[in-house]
This record gives structure tokens, sequence and C-alpha cells, in this order.
């Protein structure tokens, strides 16, 4: 019997014998008077070994034989002995018969001191960011490469709100570019508006890496770090561009991701879509159904901005080259030479000022200057004529000198110096008088 059990049977035995009450009997077992009764007539009927639970030293109908312990053991030893412990149940259930949950598995082999080859990662405690209050307070931005359409991967960009879970934009491609992520801010900056902050990894389209090179000219223009293409174009609208630093810290947007590749997936098929063109066109309209059903209720009002009238999206969303212009308002970009149109004519310029380049699919190629976007137009890059050659006359040549001419030292009928003059010059260089202090 265990201490309880014996303190039980001695409360009960002073009960029987009238020493105590029911009462404070219960009150010293700290059971129910109704419970107190029945372990009294038990142990009046059975004795003390009615204290005894009935199943103690009892074998449970569910155990598993030592026998059959052993021979798991013997197994994972010798037979499987490079397996972890979930691909071992797999295995002596398909090959031996041996059918056993992977948790018993696990304890059998973790109680004969078996450790899994499987190196398991160390738990660390994780901590989740908040919501933020407002819509257009953080937007999160990725890419998913994905058989989306059924066949070979393709990249699908996309959006997603942090306060509100709602999709701001889709667009699919063939690879994570540039351009899907210009078409996907597009829809966001037409639809909702301008975020605050993008929230985005680090990949060299949102930021450069390059970090800390900064060229004079931009240190002077009050840089802190190169700028990409895309952070270029959120520059200029005012957005704030967030690295994170793992995919989990952006894991609302990774979420979307699993969601979309079991759900969007599956309506392309339906609905049969089978080309690039056809999926971005439906997914406009998928968008909305999805965030009417994923969407969350924001604490706080939307701080989305809208783009200012007589700005145009399409001058901003596009790659951007800096060129120097020369004298007759052109430039020369991708082999070819194009020239500033203002009006039908060649516009008005300073030379060798910097003009932007712009080049997208949306506006093809144009030009900003000092404020303002230029048409461009195609010409023939001017050339440089060469020199004339001119016929040499033979009698303004230079004429070789004669054998005997003064130049010509080394000839023995050329001209030296008088031996009288050189040996002056040795007397005065031996003369103590010529190297004394007092005569300069």
């Amino acid at each position: 019997m265990t201490e309880k059990e014996m303190v039980r049977l001695m409360v009960t035995e002073r009960l029987i014998e009238g020493e105590i009450k029911v009462k404070d009997a219960a009150e010293v077992l700290m059971l129910s008077t109704r419970q107190v009764i029945r372990i009294k007539e038990r142990v009046k009927r059975f004795g003390p070994e009615a204290l005894i639970h009935g199943n103690r030293a009892r074998k449970p109908v569910n155990t598993i034989e030592d026998k059959l312990k052993d021979l798991v053991v013997e197994l994972k030893r010798k037979k499987y002995a490079g397996t972890n412990f979930s691909h071992f149940a797999e295995l002596i259930k398909e090959r031996e018969g041996i059918t056993l949950s992977q948790p018993t598995v696990h304890r059998i082999l973790r109680d004969a001191g078996i450790a899994s080859p499987k190196k398991k990662r160390k738990v660390r405690a994780h901590y989740y960011r908040k919501r933020k209050a407002c819509p257009g307070m953080l937007v999160q931005l990725d890419a998913s490469p994905y058989g989306w359409l059924g066949g070979e991967k393709l990249t699908l960009h996309g959006a997603i709100d942090d306060a509100s879970s709602n999709i701001l934009g889709l667009y699919l491609a063939r690879e994570e570019c540039l351009e899907g992520y210009f078409e996907t801010a597009r829809q966001m900056i037409k639809g909702p508006g301008i975020p605050v902050s993008i929230y985005s990894d680090r990949h060299t389209i949102f930021f450069s890496p390059r970090k800390g090179k900064l060229s004079v000219e931009d240190e002077l223009e009050g840089k802190s770090e190169p700028y990409t293409q895309f952070s270029q174009a959120m520059g200029e609208l005012g957005v704030n561009m967030i690295p994170a630093g793992s995919p989990q810290a952006k894991g609302r947007i990774e979420r979307l991701w699993g969601t979309l590749q079991d759900r969007l997936a599956q309506e392309f098929i339906l609905n049969g879509i089978k080309d690039v063109g056809s999926a971005n066109n439906f997914m406009k309209k998928y968008m909305a159904g999805f965030n009417r059903r994923f969407s969350v209720a924001p604490k706080g009002e939307p701080v989305f901005r809208k783009l200012r009238k007589g700005v145009n999206i399409d001058h901003i969303l596009c790659r951007k080259i800096q060129r120097k212009l020369d004298g007759g308002s052109a430039f020369s970009y991708g082999r070819k030479y194009y020239q500033l149109i203002s009006g039908g004519k060649p516009a008005t310029t300073i030379p060798r000022s910097k003009v932007s380049v712009l080049i997208s699919e949306r506006i093809g190629i144009k030009a900003s200057y000092s404020g303002k976007v230029y048409s461009l137009e195609g010409i023939e890059k001017p050339r440089v004529k060469g020199y004339v050659k001119v016929k040499k006359d033979r009698r303004l040549l230079p004429v070789k000198p004669v054998t005997n001419h003064p130049w010509r030292s080394g000839n023995s009928d050329g001209f030296k110096y008088d031996p009288i003059d050189e040996e002056i010059a040795i007397g005065l260089f031996n003369s103590t008088i010529a190297w004394r202090t007092d005569n300069y």
C-alpha cells in the first residue's frame, strides 16, 4: 500500500470504531462525506485490500510485449541503422509487418537509448509582430515561383496590406523581374493609393548591393545609399523602403502564397486559363472576391495617399538611365541616336546637360529634361569628318646634315674643344682658391 492508502486505512478504521465522525474523516482525507461512507462500507466488506486500486499490478490490454520491443530495437540497430524514427516506423510496417504508431516507435527506441540520426533544431522563442493599426501603413511585397498554370514554373508578384490582409496587386510573369513589381505597384496605386512603407526582402531589385558606395553626385544630392530602379521610383512617390531580415519576418505574404497555391491554381484550371495574359486579366477580378473572404477589419482608418493630379504614373514606374546631351539636343542610347522633340522641332537644351531616359513597355522610350517629359526621334549619328591628307612638298622637308657638320661631334673632322681650354678648366677645378667659401 502507498502512504496515501495507509492514511486512508487508519482514518477509516477509527471511523469504523466510532472514534471520529464522518464529517471529521472527510475533512482529514479532503473528500466528500459521500466518498468517506463508500470507503467505510468497502473496508467493512472486503477488508484493507479494498483501498488498493483494482488495476494495480495488472497488465494493460494494449501493452506491447517485451519480445516485440526487443525485435524493434534489434531491427533499428542492425537492419535499419541509418533511418530516422519516422522513416523506420514506415519501413517496419511495409517490410516487416509490424504495425506501430510513430510515437510508440519513438518511445521504444528512446527507452533503449537510441538517438535519432536526424538533427533537431533548437527551439527558439518566436515573438509575433502586431498588425499595423491602419491600412496603408505597411505593405508587404514579394514573389513566388510555382507551377501556377500547371506546367513550367512561373513567378507571381504580389502585394498585401499588413493591417487588413487585403491583396493590393497580383501580376504573373516568366520570372521575378522589375517589370512584375512595377505592374503590382501600379495596381496598388491606381486602387487604394500610395502606401507609407513597403516591406520586402533584400533582393537587388529593391536594395542595391553597392551599399555605402555612393558617387560624389549622389552624396551632394543627400542620398544615404545607392538607388535601384524600383527604390528610385518609390522615392519619387515618397514611399519608405524597409528590408526584412528573414522570410519569417514577412510571414503575412509568405502565408498568402500557400493559400493562393492551393486556391488560385485550381481557379485557373476550372476557368480554362492556360496563358499568362489571360491569368493576369482573371486575377484583377479574383482579388475582389478573395479580399471579401479573407480580409480582416483594421483598427484605424486607411492612410493611403492618392496620386497628385497631373502626375503620370507611367513616367515614374519605369527604368531611368542618365545620359548627356550634345549641342543638338541629342544623346546616344542602345547604339542609337535620339533627339528631343518639342512641338515637332528639336527642343532647346543646354549642351552637356543631363537627361533621364525613360524606358518601359507601356511608354516605349522617352526623355525627361528639366522637369518635362519629351518624345524622341531617332536620327543618324553625326560623324566627324577625317583629316584631309595633304601631299608633302619635298622642298620643305628637312635636309640631312653633311658628314662634317658641327652637330656630328663623333666625326674626327667635326667640332672639338681647344686643348688649351681643357687645361684651363682642369686647373680651375684643382685650385683651392676656387673652393674657398670666402670667395662667395
